[in-house]
């Protein structure tokens, strides 16, 4: 199925460049691997967490995804609901599902979220991924 008509099919109302640097940013979480995920991120980039600290800088973003991974084998599968373009800001919402397999054994953990990305366009047109921000769809504890 060529591009044109997936998008027509499954996406009607979405920005294809938008849909894409989504879909290359859960590509590069379900790799597990710590370098293509940082490939994704701004240089400005940060991630807001639910219940933790918000890590910011390359460097604390690094050490956070490379203790994820250490930490567990994951597998994420993040559908958008909505996107939109703003200028040189993209956004998306969805629904993220997880299922986090601990590297020392154990049960798998199962997450069901919310999910928000704000992607910002690069001088060469590429969307990167600017503010990554989720929370649980659990009612509060």
């Amino acid at each position: 199925m060529s591009e044109k008509t997936m998008k027509a099919q499954s996406y009607p109302d979405l920005d294809p460049d938008l849909l894409r640097a989504h879909q290359a940013y859960e590509a590069a979480i379900n790799s597990n691997d710590t370098d293509q995920v940082m490939a994704m991120y701004d240089k400005d980039a940060m991630i807001l967490q639910p219940d933790d600290a918000i890590v910011v800088g390359h460097d604390n973003i690094r050490k956070w995804v490379d203790g994820y991974f250490t930490t567990f084998k994951t597998r994420w599968t993040k559908v958008v609901t909505m996107n939109w373009v703003c200028g040189d800001f993209g956004f998306d919402q969805g629904h993220d599902t997880a299922v986090d397999i601990p590297r020392a054994g154990g049960d798998p953990i199962h997450s069901d979220c919310k999910g928000i990305l704000i992607y910002k366009r690069q001088t060469n047109g590429e969307w990167l991924v600017f503010r990554d921000i989720w929370n649980s769809n659990k009612p509060p504890a």
